[in-house]
């Protein structure tokens, strides 16, 4: 078969879908891949890129429409596999009406349960129209796949629902390493409780929750640090740490790709996102036995049992986080317990049980 993947951004292609790729070239697939950026790897037969933008609503979206239309026809694909929210609707736009069958993973739907009306009016029609020209909707979490059980499809189309994209468990126990060399790297001293989190520097992963619920912490007991390993510049969480003269206790790794390797570092895992689809790094704390601390969304709460493999506290509760936090802190018995059983939870977001899923819809 030949295959076309689509995309907002090349950082999806390499986060999510380099190694679905590598395994259907391995399996004799011609594929390409279509994004706004140069990124490629041996496996892709071509890399093409277009111009996405990741408003759904910027006209440059217009224009990756017509690339990849007339791509689709030149290059008589049989599967258009769409994914993000611009680079997934549109890229179903341009396979609309033409011999090619369209595969579209969401990620997490950009309307959920409590989310603003803009995104229950702009995303869930975009995603209700687009479902018309698809045969195959892949949802990550069961808040989604209910939502698109709901939509219409072309004729013999369907949703299914498969927990992630897969996590590769066995690389990440390999990068455990000695506490005290994570530490070294930040001058952090091993007696210290040091919090850890992963995700870019953006608003939606709400670091500055915990800056804020814990800054008198912070401020008064020397042994609390905070890493936290996420590209992209937040003047708000740097303002932050030089308005109250933190610079020595938190600490922005920026993007890092030993990432997984500094949870090794760590005391806590602490996850404070506002939205979600089903998070990986939350799958990869899981996989790397850290006792987790995450806000109680969509995703977070489809992986976390709170008090049985983690803790979750109501989404900007500083009240309900700070206690969870200060009993975490104290028992290292319950930190223990929690991350044993999310390391155990782990195994079945491995690569091995989702990849294969994965590759039968292809298939």
């Amino acid at each position: 078969m030949k295959i076309l993947f689509v995309t907002t951004l090349d950082l999806q292609i390499q986060t999510f879908h380099e190694k679905t790729i590598r395994e259907l070239a391995k399996m004799g697939h011609i594929v390409d891949a279509a994004s706004s950026g140069p990124y490629t790897f041996e496996s892709l037969h071509r890399k093409i890129t277009v111009p996405f933008h990741r408003n759904p609503l910027h006209p440059a979206n217009l224009k990756a429409v017509a690339i990849l239309r007339k791509l689709i026809r030149e290059e008589g694909y049989d599967i258009v596999s769409c994914h993000s929210p611009s680079g997934g609707f549109y890229g179903r736009l341009a396979a609309r009406g033409l011999p090619v069958r369209v595969l579209y993973t969401a990620h997490g739907f950009h309307f959920w349960k409590g989310s603003p009306l803009l995104n229950q009016a702009a995303f869930k029609n975009m995603e209700r129209l687009a479902a018309h020209w698809t045969d195959v909707l892949m949802t990550i979490n069961p808040e989604d796949y209910e939502a698109a059980k709901t939509f219409v499809y072309k004729p013999g189309g369907y949703p299914v629902y498969i927990p992630g994209v897969g996590v590769d468990t066995a690389f990440i126990r390999s990068l455990r390493c000695d506490r005290k060399e994570v530490l070294d790297e930040f001058g952090i001293p091993e007696s210290a409780f040091v919090l850890y989190s992963i995700g870019e520097l953006i608003p939606r992963k709400n670091h500055i929750f915990v800056l804020n619920a814990l800054k008198e912490s912070f401020q008064s007991d020397p042994q609390l640090h905070y890493v936290i390993a996420g590209g992209g510049e937040n003047e708000a969480l740097n303002a932050f740490i030089r308005d109250n003269h933190l610079e020595g206790k938190i600490h922005l790794a920026g993007f890092r790709k030993d990432a997984r390797r500094l949870m090794y570092g760590a005391d806590l895992f602490v996850f404070p996102s506002l939205q979600e689809g089903l998070p990986v790094a939350v799958m990869e704390a899981m996989a790397a036995g850290a006792a987790i601390l995450a806000s109680d969304i969509r995703g977070n709460h489809d992986l976390i049992q709170d008090g049985k493999n983690g803790m979750l506290y109501e989404s900007q509760n500083t009240a309900e986080f700070l206690a969870k936090f200060q009993e975490l802190r104290e028992s290292e018995a319950l930190r223990n317990r929690l991350a044993g059983q999310a390391l155990r939870d782990s195994l079945q977001y491995s690569e091995e049980v989702i990849r294969p899923q994965i590759l039968a819809l292809y298939q």
